[in-house]
């Protein structure tokens, strides 16, 4: 390099810079692929949109918030669909402790409406969409006041006031129309068609849904098909249609499963399963599925359909002489019925209206004023432009003050961002993916380092009936107390992560499984000594397994995984070894 002439040194810079130009124009913008991705998430299949968002990780880590948002806001869509909207929730509440713009704010408020009506926890559904009505929406942008009309519709039907319902729906529905956009009118139609049938307008409801079902078949939309396809089946067996009913909910099971929405499946189920009590078809060949359609349910304090459950193995019972099981499942359908529909939750919600419907008009007076502002400032503008010159200067220093402020806060962000992608929330370990990605990197490295690496999987015993007859709230402590104890036996080097609801792992490495059964054994032995008054009794069965040269995590996993299994099939409360660290 030193022998080059200057000349020759210029073209050589200008080389670079243009072959990183090039370089540059080759690699698409994140945004540009992460409106992609949702165009896939919202038109095709959201697992084949999720693909593309994990392949996206690492790039989202470096981008700037907007960027960040738009990955977590299409993330926690799919946990919605994944039957995970609680960690969705959760994600979403993230979001909105950052400094949003407004039109970030009013999506991340509209999803967190949305999923909040799915787990019925209405209080807080109707919280988001006050929230979100307070905001200013831009009256050449019809998409985003849509979505809220459309949200609102749902939710003030849900809780008995259609009119209001039907009178936002209808809006919604007119300006996705007058706009020609289909995939609108799709939303529009899936939200008002069930407000109609609410309201006992079933011809008005049964056209809502045939037109649904049409135009989101047209677009691909099986998520949406299929919801609207149980939606009209119900309908129809309401009305007494039983066979043509029967065909809609055979389809509409189909699709949502093809769609992998497991909620709307389990919905679609327990209205074909309705059907057919209706139709005196019901028999003890469908016992298990009620059986699996009532832990589901129970399981997401989903009571509302759980009540309609009970009151199908009510009859499924009766039918068999079985008077005893009868009574006690229609008193359980009794209690699910309070459950939902409890004196206080009734009263909140009557309030929420009314505050919704304020706060409705008061946006729509902001607007108006807002409108005659921005005309009054046009022309203060026009009288001030000379005026702007000499403040230049001032304005560049504003400027870079503000850069550096930006760039403070997407740090912020960013660290913000990397705990939520790594770190289970409720727990404070590390998630799934974190989890089984940094395990791979230690067991790539096992075959140079001395010991025994032994992978440790463990379960909570009974959980769900912990969180059946103690509550949720306590359930979430006994998965922070099993966190808690598991990072105090284990050694600081041990990889500890939250792999599933109630399943934790521990990768470690140790002189040999002694040293580990020693850990597991401590841990047992001082489980029931941290406990409270009051707490329940809990106990956890392990199982481990042992590194072998050539093992990638997966088959550690299945090992351990099979290990645990003899530990639960042994009277749980133990622990089992697999071969591997008997060798």
């Amino acid at each position: 390099m030193t022998g080059l002439k200057p000349a020759a040194l210029v073209v050589l810079a200008s080389c670079l810079i243009c072959a990183n130009w090039a370089l540059a124009r080759s690699t698409p913008a994140l945004s540009e692929l992460l409106e992609e991705i949702r165009y896939i998430s919202y038109t095709r299949h959201w697992q084949e949109a999720q693909a593309r968002l994990d392949e996206l990780a690492a790039r989202v880590e470096q981008a700037g918030q907007r960027d960040q948002v738009e990955f977590h806001l299409l993330e926690a869509r799919h946990l919605i669909l994944a039957d995970q909207s609680h960690v969705a929730l959760e994600r979403l509440a993230s979001l909105l402790e950052l400094d949003l713009p407004d039109d970030q704010r009013l999506r991340v408020l509209q999803l967190s409406a949305n999923v909040s009506v799915l787990l019925r926890l209405y209080e807080r559904g109707f919280e988001y969409l006050g929230e979100a009505l307070s905001l200013a929406v831009d009256p050449g942008a019809p998409e985003p006041r849509m979505a809220t009309l459309n949200l609102a519709s749902y939710m003030l039907g849900r809780v008995g006031e259609v009119d209001r319902g039907i009178e936002y729906g209808e809006s919604a529905l007119a300006m996705a129309e007058a706009t020609g956009n289909q995939a609108e009118q799709c939303v529009a139609l899936q939200r008002l068609a069930p407000v109609y049938k609410w309201a006992d307008r079933l011809d008005r409801a049964e056209q809502l849904y045939r037109k649904g079902i049409s135009i989101c078949e047209g677009l691909g939309n099986q998520l949406f098909a299929g919801v609207m396809s149980h939606g009209l089946a119900d309908l129809l067996r309401q009305q007494g249609r039983l066979d043509e009913a029967e065909q809609l909910a055979t389809v509409a099971v189909e699709l949502l499963q093809r769609a992998v929405y497991p909620l709307g499946e389990f919905e679609a189920r327990l209205v074909l399963a309705e059907i057919k009590a209706d139709a005196g078809t019901l028999s003890d060949l469908d016992a298990a599925e009620l059986e699996r359609l009532d832990d589901y349910f129970a399981t997401d304090n989903l009571w509302d359909q759980a009540a309609r459950v009970y009151g199908l193995r009510a009859r499924l019972a009766e039918q068999a002489d079985q008077p005893y099981a009868a009574i006690a499942f229609l008193r359980d359908q009794q209690r699910a019925r309070e459950a939902f529909l409890g004196r206080e939750r009734a009263m909140r919600l009557a309030f929420l209206q009314v505050e919704f419907d304020t706060r409705l008009q008061a946006q729509e007076l902001a607007l108006v004023r807002q409108s005659a502002r921005a005309s009054e400032l046009e022309a203060q503008t026009l009288a001030q432009q000379t005026q702007l010159r000499g403040l230049i200067i001032f304005v560049i220093a504003l400027l870079t003050v503000g850069l550096l402020l930006l760039l403070l806060r997407a740090q912020r962000s960013r660290r913000h961002f990397r705990n939520i992608s790594r770190q289970d929330q409720l727990s404070g370990l590390f998630n799934h993916s974190w989890f089984f990605q940094r395990a791979q990197i230690l067991l790539d490295q096992a075959d140079a380092a001395p010991g025994c690496l032994a992978l440790v999987a463990a379960d909570i015993d009974r959980f769900k009936r912990i969180n059946d007859l103690h509550g949720h709230r306590v359930g979430d402590e006994v998965l922070g107390r099993t966190a808690r104890r598991l990072r105090e036996v284990f050694p600081e080097h041990a990889l500890i992560g939250r792999i599933g609801g109630e399943e934790f792992a521990v990768l470690v490495r140790a002189a040999d499984i002694r040293e580990v059964v020693d850990c597991v054994e401590a841990f047992r032995d001082s489980q029931q000594h941290v406990l409270r008054l009051g707490d329940p009794e809990v106990t956890v069965s392990f199982g481990l397994s042992c590194y072998q040269p050539g093992d990638d995590i997966e088959a550690l996993r299945e090992r351990a995984d099979r290990a645990l299994y003899q530990a639960k099939r042994d009277g749980r409360d133990c622990y089992r070894l697999d071969a591997s660290c008997r060798d």
